[in-house]
């Protein structure tokens, strides 16, 4: 019977062993999500069509002076900057986009914001803090919420 036991557990140890081998691994998940949602009176710079009360979230920056681009490309035009660094800059949504890089970091996930100059755009989230690279921000919305079938309003400004 002691035999019989012994048998049993070494078992259970084994077929517990491979389920460890053959489990996936786990995914990191975005250690400094953006956070702090607040509400904010939106208007849509070419059309003057006004959102309000859009949900906008805080996202921790690894540095100031950070580039906004026209669109969610590397190689698009900057359109202004976020020279403040840390958690002072607000952000309404996320998307995917073309690929950036800075050094060893990339990310093809984008951050739509206002630059300091009042100009709209997309920053790479390569600047965001925490995440690995081509992770999205934890805490960050993306724009899911504006699809819809037959008669659709127009895309936000800040998600196009």
């Amino acid at each position: 019977m002691i035999h019989f036991k012994r048998g049993l557990v070494t078992a259970a140890l084994a077929l517990a062993g491979l389920a460890v081998l053959t489990a996936p691994a786990a995914h990191a998940t975005d250690n400094v999500p953006c956070h702090s949602p607040t509400k904010r009176n939106l208007t849509d710079p070419g059309t003057g069509r006004s959102w309000p009360n859009t949900e906008v979230r805080y996202c921790n920056l690894t540095r100031g002076h950070v580039p906004v681009y026209a669109t969610r490309s590397p190689g698009a035009p900057v359109v202004g900057y976020l020279e403040q660094g840390g958690a002072a800059n607000w952000f309404v949504t996320e998307m995917k986009g073309q690929t950036f890089r800075d050094g060893s970091a990339e990310n093809y996930w984008w951050g739509s914001t206002m630059a300091d100059n009042g100009r709209w755009g997309w920053v790479p989230e390569v600047y965001f803090a925490g995440g690995d690279n081509n992770e999205d921000d934890a805490g960050l919305l993306m724009p899911g919420s504006y699809t819809c079938a037959n008669v659709c309003p127009p895309l936000p400004f800040w998600a196009r």
